[in-house]
């Protein structure tokens, strides 16, 4: 660290006066024993350099949403119009950022957590959340699930999925997201885990405490990535879920593998927002703004279901247009493929009993594929043989040509599932709360203010005149304000609820040794073939360097190095010789 105190006796001592209250300089040295700071250089001084609370707010918001600090620094150096009129330094910026994160994990990273879990709770009290600890009091497991997945849940958790497939974080601890798939084909996710360890233990707790979120409603379905461990606490849920399937194979066919990829791409999108090791805030809030971008996203397809109308392309008129209503965007396009294949079958055969009919259908050039189909005409039931319909959930080809052959010009209730509609989510309990946190409106504020004041700055700053006009009223208005709500900010301290800590940080991993450590290869010189130095400081190359300086060498021979500083040779290959510039000196 460089010496910055010199016991310099410069200084200004200033009294006050018994009469009138004023200040008198009383005693003044003007001798300094140091150089003066230039006025370019006054902007590094500590007494000049200090980040404002409304620079360190706007800092945090950017970074909130993966700015890194030297981005941050460029934008505020550009919205300020240089270096000069920031203030303050990259690193006093950094400090900043840092101070912050540190008061919000004042009490620790696990009861910060706990904390923050505590306060979305009164502000969601379908909020569910449930840790356990070890024997030393360390955070053991932790699962949290909000009002919205909860919903969601009752309508989509016929099949899940899970994987547990990312640790980045300070602890190395997985994170084990639990997603399933929604009417418009997206990944939702249901509930997110941080576990310990991926043993059946962990695994065991977690979907015991899913079941106690979810109502001990079961899924039907658990999709699974094929890892053994994965698959043995699958079963888990309820007792045996119906099918348990691997590798997405025949489970709601290109939705089962959408919701696979689509765990492991939440993994993907974290490991973009978590670069570094983060703390469990850090993860927690990644998560959340992952989950976010994801209900957006469904409310933007919600949007282009409900106002839009997809085209047909088939002449069977009205069975499309039907399908058109009732279905998503999503599902109507697996509809409408199906619905085009149904032209290569044809009916072979035609058995008749008293309420029940049966179809044997053949495709078009593949007569011994067979295809059977019962139709109960009192309950409008359509049972095909190649079950499409019970794994996929909507009508296949061969239960579209037999109502085609029946003249329907709409679906039965009986090929409709509720989850592939439009109304999906219509028998779902709302748990939305109008109510929003104070932080967020006072970030909705903020942002509104900049915007207004950045039309403000920009009109005042064309003339001299409203230049001071705007900077005095902004004075005169902060003031204001200042003294209305005073000077100290209210600062949100977390509240420890809980006595408990955060496991021990997984520490980096040592390179290796090995015990034989091979030879270390001695390096020689490129140009006398000497030990112990290279050709740059080699003496003989100096000595005939200082020689070609008295005299240019003959074409070809070596001459030194046009780079600054480098006193190596090298072959001249030119037509003409090179300038020279102080070779005698070497």
């Amino acid at each position: 660290m460089p010496v910055t105190r010199t016991r310099c006796k410069a200084r200004v001592v200033v009294i006050a006066t018994n009469t009138n209250d004023q200040w008198v300089i009383s005693k003044s040295y003007q001798e300094h024993n140091h150089a003066l700071c230039t006025p370019a250089m006054t902007q590094f001084m500590c007494s000049n350099r200090a980040a404002i609370k409304a620079d360190i707010d706007e800092a945090t918001t950017l970074k909130e949403v993966g700015v890194g600090t030297s981005q941050v620094m460029n934008y505020l150096t550009q919205q300020a119009g240089g270096y000069h009129n920031v203030g303050f330094t990259h690193k006093d910026l950094y400090n900043a950022l840092q101070r912050g994160k540190s008061k919000e994990i004042v009490d620790g990273d696990v009861n910060a957590l706990i904390a923050y879990f505590d306060y979305k709770k009164h502000d969601d009290p379908e909020f569910f959340m449930t840790y356990s600890v070890d024997k030393s009091g360390a955070l053991y497991n932790l699962i949290w699930s909000d009002s919205t997945s909860r919903s969601n849940y009752t309508c989509f958790g016929d099949v899940i999925t899970f994987d547990t497939t990312y640790k980045n974080n300070l602890y190395g601890q997985p994170i084990m997201p639990i997603v399933g798939v929604n009417h418009h084909h997206n990944t939702i996710v249901f509930a997110t885990a941080i576990i310990v360890d991926e043993t059946s233990q962990s695994f065991e707790w977690v979907l015991q405490n899913f079941l106690e979120a979810m109502m001990n409603k079961s899924p039907i379905s658990v999709v699974t990535d094929g890892d053994r461990q994965h698959s043995q606490n699958a079963w888990l849920l309820g007792g045996q879920p119906r099918n348990l399937i691997f590798n997405g194979v025949r489970l709601f066919h290109n939705s089962t593998s959408k919701s696979i990829h689509g765990c492991e791409s939440m993994n993907a999108s974290l490991a973009i927002a978590l670069k570094r090791k983060k703390t469990y805030l850090d993860v927690v809030r990644a998560i959340e703004d992952g989950i976010s971008r994801m209900r957006m996203n469904e409310l933007k397809v919600d949007y282009l279901s409900s106002h839009t109308k997809p085209f047909q392309i088939t002449k069977l008129f009205y069975l499309e247009s039907y399908a058109a209503e009732i279905f998503t965007c999503e599902s109507f396009r697996a509809f409408q493929d199906e619905l085009l294949r149904e032209t290569l079958y044809q009916i072979e055969a035609e058995i008749q009993s008293l309420s029940d009919e049966c179809y044997i259908l053949s495709k078009y050039k593949e007569k011994k594929r067979k295809f059977e189909i019962s139709f109960d005409s009192r309950t409008k039931t359509l049972i095909c043989s190649c079950k499409i319909f019970e794994t996929v959930g909507l009508p296949c080809r061969h239960q579209l040509h037999i109502l085609k052959h029946l003249d329907y010009t709409y679906l039965p209730g009986t090929l409709i599932q509720s989850r592939w509609t439009n109304d999906a989510k219509a028998s779902a309990p709302s748990y939305v709360d109008l109510n929003v946190s104070p932080e967020v409106m006072q970030m909705t504020r903020f942002a509104a203010l900049c915007s207004t004041s950045s039309r403000l700055c920009y009109i005042a700053s064309k003339t001299d005149e409203s230049f001071k006009t705007a900077r005095d009223e902004i004075k005169r208005l902060i003031e204001e304000l200042e003294n209305s709500f005073g000077l100290n900010d209210s600062v949100n301290q977390s509240i420890v609820v809980n006595n408990v800590h955060g496991p021990q940080r997984k520490q980096r991993k040592r390179k290796e040794v090995p015990k034989n450590k091979v030879e270390k290869i001695i390096r020689r010189c490129g140009y006398c073939n000497g030990e112990g130095h290279n050709k740059i400081a080699c003496p003989q190359g100096k000595l005939s360097l200082s020689i070609m300086g008295e005299s240019v060498p003959p074409m070809g021979e070596s001459v030194p190095s046009e780079h600054s500083g480098n006193l190596g040779v090298k072959p001249f290959r030119g037509n003409r010789y090179p300038l020279w510039k102080g070779v005698g000196s070497l």
